[in-house]
C-alpha cells in the first residue's frame, strides 16, 4: 500500500502544476469569474515554453476512519516543453519537462515527464480549461485542477494550479490536494 501511494502521489504531482501571485499583466473586467480578474484571451496565443513549476501535493487516505498523510512535492530543473495556444481554440504541448520529486521531505531524484497532448482550451475570465483529445489525457494538467491565470502579457505566462480528488480503493477513501504553480515565457 505504501508504494502504492508513492507511486500515485508520483502521477499525480507530475501531472500538476500552479502559479504565483496576481500579476499586473492582468487585464481586470467586470463580469470576470475564478479569482476575479479576465485577461485578454487573445495574448494567449503563441508559443510557451516551460521555466518554472513547482507543486506541492498532500495525500490523505483514511482506512477505518483513520487518516494517514503524505506530503509530495517537484521542483522544476529543466525543460524543452512548449505549448502552444491556436486563436482557433485548439493547443499543443510536446518536450520533456524535468524535475526533482520529494516525499517527505527527501528527495527522491530527478524525473522527466514527456509531454505530447492536443485539445481544445478555453479561457473564462481568468479560468484556463484544458480538454484533451489524446485517448491517455496527457496533458500536465488533470481535469480535478483550478487552473487561474496571474499573469499573461506579449511575454509572460503564469497559472496558480488548485486541485482536489477524492476517490476510494480497496475500502479506502483517498483524497489529494494540489497547490503550486507553472510558468511560461513566450517564444
Amino acid at each position: 500500500m505504501k508504494k502504492l501511494l508513492i507511486i500515485l502521489i508520483s502521477i499525480i504531482t507530475l501531472t500538476s502544476c500552479d502559479t504565483e501571485a496576481l500579476d499586473p499583466g492582468l487585464n481586470p473586467v467586470a463580469g470576470g469569474t475564478g479569482g476575479g480578474g479576465s485577461v485578454d484571451a487573445t495574448l494567449i496565443v503563441g508559443n510557451w515554453l516551460y521555466t518554472d513549476v513547482e507543486t506541492n501535493t498532500t495525500t490523505t487516505t483514511t482506512v477505518s476512519g483513520t487518516p494517514v498523510s503524505i506530503t509530495a512535492s517537484v521542483e522544476y530543473v529543466s525543460s524543452n516543453a512548449i505549448m502552444t495556444f491556436n486563436a482557433d481554440g485548439t493547443y499543443a504541448i510536446t518536450g520533456d519537462l524535468e524535475f526533482e520529486v520529494f516525499n517527505q521531505g527527501v528527495s527522491q531524484g530527478n524525473q522527466t515527464n514527456t509531454f505530447n497532448d492536443l485539445g481544445t482550451y478555453t479561457v473564462t475570465g481568468d479560468i484556463l480549461r484544458f480538454n484533451s483529445a489524446s485517448p491517455n489525457n496527457v496533458t500536465p494538467f488533470d481535469d480535478t485542477t483550478t487552473l487561474t491565470i496571474t499573469t499573461l502579457n506579449t511575454t509572460d505566462l503564469s497559472i496558480d494550479i488548485n486541485g482536489l480528488s477524492t476517490q476510494t480503493a480497496g475500502g479506502a477513501s483517498i483524497e489529494i490536494l494540489i497547490d503550486g504553480f507553472t510558468d511560461f515565457e513566450r517564444q
